[in-house]
């Protein structure tokens, strides 16, 4: 089977407690709780969401902290409903010995990432064997990935990072599973995304000469929210959308899920995960009623706090 977006990620970690909210949760407004986090807001009915993301260990360098949603389709004594958790439990041990700069899975697998060091070198992580790949990445502030074609392919299949770099650029690099290194190396953008904070890929649509286009959300210092498309075949001719225009500049970091119906087939709806600089993690939920339309954004609510140190996802 060919994926052209990314997998869902419920293998990483393991269900660690379960809030049994009642159905429908999507079209109510999610609030802003008056306590330290509310009960996980619940998902679209009849889909699977999940979203997550990592933070460095500043006690114990090296050690990648992991926070997890999910709204999955289940049952409770009054018939079919949905259980929505959130995971804050789980933890991925490495030999790094220091919380890497910019953290991105290699080839869509969750347990292989790419890691950079502060001095710009680039590993592959495995557990705990680590592997330095290339010594030329000190300038990668964040990265984001996108599995092109079937990861499980170990001749063609392609996964893409894109990573934007501390003088602004955004870079693309293409990973595959029979090389450790990044290759490929292409300038979508030689400046202007410096601003950026959060930065997530979320979807894949096509465009009306054929080409894929790859969708990505994030927010600006200003505190805009603004959608990114980027075409495969020429991706310098990319596009963007302001989706709300203020209050976003207090998020560091972005990891945008997925919403998967019983077949399979991913929805145009995803919940967003979104950190700020004090740790605090809030969930949102964005949709698009066409792949062209301009995304809406529920009201946030906020799941966790002490998730300082974070990656985009």
């Amino acid at each position: 089977m060919v994926y052209t977006n990314r997998m869902i990620k419920s293998n990483r970690f393991i269900k660690a407690a379960l809030g049994v909210l009642a159905a429908g949760a999507l079209s109510t407004t999610l609030a802003s709780p008056a306590a330290a986090y509310a009960p996980a807001p619940e998902g679209p009915a009849g889909y699977s969401c999940n979203a997550d993301m990592l933070r460095g260990n500043q006690v114990s360098p090296g050690t990648l902290n992991g926070i997890q949603y999910a709204s999955w389709p289940g049952s409770n004594a009054g018939g079919p409903g949905v259980d929505a958790f959130v995971n804050t439990n789980p933890v991925i041990h490495t030999n790094l010995g220091f919380n890497p700069k910019a953290l991105v899975e290699k080839n869509g697998f969750d347990s292989r990432l790419y890691a950079t060091s502060p001095t710009g070198t680039l590993y592959v992580v495995d557990g705990y064997k680590s592997t330095a790949v290339n010594n030329t990445w000190g300038g990668i502030r964040t990265m984001t990935d996108v599995v092109v074609t079937d990861k499980y392919d170990t001749v063609t299949g392609v996964t893409y990072t894109y990573a934007i770099t501390d003088q602004g650029a955004l870079m693309r690099y293409t990973q595959s599973q029979g090389v450790a290194n990044m290759y490929g190396t292409v300038q979508v953008s030689p400046r202007g995304w410096g601003s950026l904070k959060g930065f997530s890929y979320w979807m894949t649509k096509t465009l009306a000469n054929g080409d894929q286009a790859d969708i990505f959300l994030s927010n600006a210092s200003d505190g805009r929210l603004i959608e990114y498309t980027i075409p495969r075949a020429t991706p310098t001719k990319w596009t963007s959308k302001v989706v709300r225009s203020s209050t976003w500049q207090n998020f560091v970091s972005f990891s945008v899920g997925n919403c998967t119906d019983a077949n399979g087939n991913r929805s145009r709806t995803a919940p967003l995960l979104a950190t700020t600089k004090a740790g605090d993690v809030w969930l949102y939920y964005v949709s698009k009623s066409t792949p062209d339309a301009l995304p809406t954004v529920t009201n946030g609510t906020r799941i966790s706090t002490g998730f300082t140190n974070s990656y985009n996802g």
